[in-house]
C-alpha cells in the first residue's frame, strides 16, 4: 500500500512537472528561455547535481551546450561533444536513454566535474531524428531511477517539438529583420548619389546582415582580369588587403567567370587568395562571396569574412545576393543620373555655341555693309592720288587691308550658317518615350505626375534626331522649373491638318505651372529673353530655329489659371498615292 502511495505520489509530481513545462513553453517563444526553464525544472525534480542540455549540430556532428546548471559557464561554452563520446554523445549517437549509476565502471563516461558519480542522458527526438541531449549528473551512486528516466523521456519528447517550433520562430524573427533592414536600405539607396557613399553603405550593410567580421566590395576590371578594393566596412584594411589582385590568381575566379556565389568555410585550406600578407596574417577563417551582376556583366563581387570558422548557409548567400542586386541597381541609377547632368551641361554648351553663332553672324553682316561702301569710295581715291607714289602705296595697303576684311567675314558667315538638318527615319513617338525615360529621374524627384497619350497613327518623320531631342528636353525642362513645387505634365502627340503647314505632326508639352503672362507670349522667342534671373534667354529662342530647319513651327499658349503649352508643329512629307490603274 505504501508502495503504491509513493507511486501516485511520483506519478502526481511528474504529471505537475510536465504542467508547468507546458505553461512555461507557451509563455514564450525564446528558445533560449525555454530551456533554461525546462532544465531548471528537470534538476528539481531528479534531485540531481547539474544538468545540462545540448543541441546537435548536424553539420558538424557536434553537440554544442546551449544551457546548464551548476556547471561553470566557461567550462560548458567550450565543451564541443563529439557523436559517440561520453554518455551524452552515445545517447545521441544511438538515439536511446543512457542511465549510468557508476560513471566509473562506464567506458564511454568523459569527466567533467570529478566529484560526479551518476549520470543520465536522454535524447531529444523529433520524427525519429536527434536534435539534443537532456543531461542530468550527480555526486551520488545510482542517483536517478527508472521513472527518472521515463519522466525525462517524457520532458524530451515534448521539449523536442516545442523548441524547434522556438527555432523556427528565431530563424522567421531573423529572416524578417533582415527583410527589413534590406527595404530601409533600399529606402536609403535612393538619396544616394555618390557611388562610393553606394558601395559604403553596401559594405556596411552587409557585414551587420551577415554578422561578419569583415565586408569588402571588389570592382571588377580590365575585362574581369583585375579584382580592386572600393570599399570595405569593419576591420581595418590589414584584415581583408588594399590591394589589386589577378583574377586568374585569386580563388575568387569562380565568381566572377560563373557569376555564382562562393562559400569558402576554411580559407587556409585553399591554395591561393588575393593578398599573400593577409594569408600570413591567418586572420581570415571563413568567407562568402557573391557577384554584383548588371546587364548581363559581373561589376564587381561583395566579399563576407570572419576571423572565427563559420558554416555560411544557402539563406546567408540569398541574403548577401539580395543587397547585391539593390546595389547594382542603384550605381546603374547613379551612372544614369551623373550621365543626365553631363547631357544637360551638354546642351547648355551647345546652345552657348549657337548663341555665338548668332551674334558672330549678325556682327559680320553689320561689318560687311560698312566695308563695301568703303570699297566703292576707294575708287574715287585711287583717281584722285594717281601720280602720287606714296599716296598710292598708301591706298594699295588700304585695299588689301579691305580685302583681308572681307575674307574674314566671308569665312565667319559661313562657320555661323546653321548646318542642314540630318534627316533620318524617326518614330516621334519613341523618341518621346526615350525622353521621358531619360528625365525620369528629375521628373520624380520635382514631384511631376505625367500622363502621355500617344496617337497610334503617326507616320515615320524624316527629321534630324539630334535636333527633335534637343527641342522635347529643353521645354520639359522649362516646364520643370516651372513647376518647382511639383505638378502634372501631360505630353501628347496627334495628327493635325495646320493652315500654314498643312498635314503635320503635333507634339504638344503643357503643364500645370504658373503660366505665361499675356504680355510676354509675344516675346517668349526671342533671344536672351527670359523671367528667370537665373535664365539665358536662349532656349526657345534655338528650339524654335531648330524647328524651323525642319519647315515646322513651335507655338505657345497659356491658360488664365495657370499653366503653359507649347505645340511642337513638324510637316509631314507628301505621302505617295496609289496608282489609278493597273501596272503597264
Amino acid at each position: 500500500m505504501a508502495t503504491q502511495a509513493k507511486q501516485t505520489r511520483r506519478r502526481l509530481q511528474d504529471l505537475e512537472v510536465l504542467y508547468k513545462i507546458s505553461n512555461i513553453i507557451t509563455t514564450t517563444q525564446d528558445a533560449g528561455k525555454v530551456l533554461r526553464a525546462i532544465l531548471k525544472e528537470v534538476v528539481r525534480i531528479t534531485g540531481a547535481t547539474s544538468g545540462s542540455i545540448a543541441i546537435l549540430d548536424e553539420k558538424r556532428g557536434v553537440l554544442d551546450i546551449e544551457s546548464a546548471i551548476n556547471i561553470p559557464t566557461q567550462t560548458w561554452r567550450r565543451l564541443k561533444l563529439q557523436l559517440g563520446v561520453g554518455v551524452t554523445g552515445w545517447a545521441a549517437f544511438k538515439g536511446i536513454s543512457v542511465r549510468v549509476d557508476d560513471v566509473r565502471s562506464d567506458s564511454h563516461y568523459v569527466s567533467v566535474k570529478p566529484d560526479i558519480r551518476s549520470e543520465l542522458a536522454v535524447p531529444m527526438l523529433l520524427k525519429g531524428r536527434v536534435i539534443g541531449v537532456i543531461n542530468v549528473d550527480s555526486t551520488r551512486r545510482g542517483a536517478f531511477t527508472g521513472d527518472d528516466e521515463r519522466l525525462l523521456t517524457a520532458i524530451a519528447e515534448q521539449s523536442s517539438r516545442i523548441f524547434e517550433t522556438a527555432r523556427l520562430y528565431d530563424r522567421t524573427r531573423v529572416h524578417a529583420e533582415h527583410l527589413e533592414g534590406l527595404f530601409a536600405f533600399s529606402r536609403r539607396l535612393v538619396s544616394q548619389t555618390p557611388p562610393s557613399a553606394i558601395l559604403r553603405n553596401g559594405a556596411t550593410e552587409a557585414r551587420k546582415l551577415l554578422e561578419a567580421d569583415c565586408c569588402v566590395f571588389l570592382e571588377v576590371r580590365e575585362n574581369g582580369a583585375l579584382l580592386v578594393p572600393l570599399a570595405q566596412s569593419g576591420d581595418p584594411w590589414d584584415f581583408c588587403g588594399s590591394e589589386p589582385m589577378q583574377t586568374a590568381k585569386s580563388l575568387l575566379a569562380p565568381v566572377v567567370n560563373r557569376a555564382q556565389a562562393m562559400i569558402v568555410p576554411d580559407v587556409m585550406k585553399r591554395r591561393s587568395f588575393w593578398h599573400e600578407g593577409v594569408r600570413d596574417t591567418g586572420r581570415i577563417a571563413s568567407l562568402l562571396a557573391v557577384p554584383i551582376v548588371f546587364q548581363e556583366r559581373t561589376q564587381g563581387i561583395f566579399v563576407a569574412l570572419t576571423a572565427q570558422p563559420r558554416d555560411f548557409s544557402e539563406s546567408d548567400a540569398r541574403l548577401l545576393e539580395l543587397l547585391a542586386n539593390q546595389v547594382a541597381v542603384a550605381l546603374d541609377n547613379a551612372r544614369r543620373r551623373d550621365h543626365m547632368l553631363q547631357m544637360e551641361e551638354t546642351l547648355h554648351r551647345a546652345e552657348r555655341f549657337s548663341l555665338l553663332g548668332t551674334l558672330a553672324a549678325e556682327i559680320a553682316h553689320e561689318i560687311r555693309n560698312p566695308v563695301t561702301i568703303i570699297n566703292l569710295l576707294m575708287e574715287s581715291v585711287v583717281e584722285a592720288t594717281a601720280g602720287n607714289e606714296q599716296t598710292s602705296n598708301d591706298v594699295a595697303i588700304i585695299r588689301e587691308k579691305l580685302d583681308r576684311i572681307e575674307r574674314i567675314v566671308d569665312q565667319t558667315l559661313s562657320t555661323a550658317r546653321d548646318r542642314d538638318p540630318n534627316r533620318e527615319p524617326v518614330d516621334v513617338n519613341a523618341l518621346v518615350v526615350d525622353m521621358l525615360a531619360f528625365m525620369n529621374y528629375r521628373l520624380v524627384k520635382g514631384s511631376v505626375e505625367v500622363k502621355t497619350s500617344l496617337a497610334d497613327d503617326l507616320p515615320i518623320l524624316q527629321i534630324d534626331r539630334g535636333h527633335a531631342q534637343q527641342v522635347l528636353l529643353n521645354l520639359v525642362m522649362n516646364s520643370l522649373e516651372a513647376m518647382s513645387g511639383g505638378g502634372k505634365l501631360t505630353v501628347r502627340t496627334q495628327r493635325v491638318e495646320d493652315g500654314r503647314l498643312g498635314p503635320a505632326v503635333c507634339v504638344t508639352i503643357k503643364d500645370t505651372g504658373p503660366g505665361i503672362p499675356k504680355e510676354h507670349l509675344d516675346q517668349l522667342f526671342d533671344p536672351f529673353f527670359t523671367t528667370r534671373a537665373e535664365g539665358t534667354g536662349l532656349g526657345l529662342f534655338i528650339s524654335r530655329r531648330l524647328v524651323a530647319a525642319h519647315n515646322g513651327d513651335i507655338r505657345a499658349r497659356s491658360r488664365s489659371g495657370g499653366g503653359a503649352s507649347f505645340d511642337i508643329l513638324l510637316p509631314i512629307a507628301a505621302e505617295p498615292k496609289p496608282p489609278n490603274g493597273p501596272a503597264a
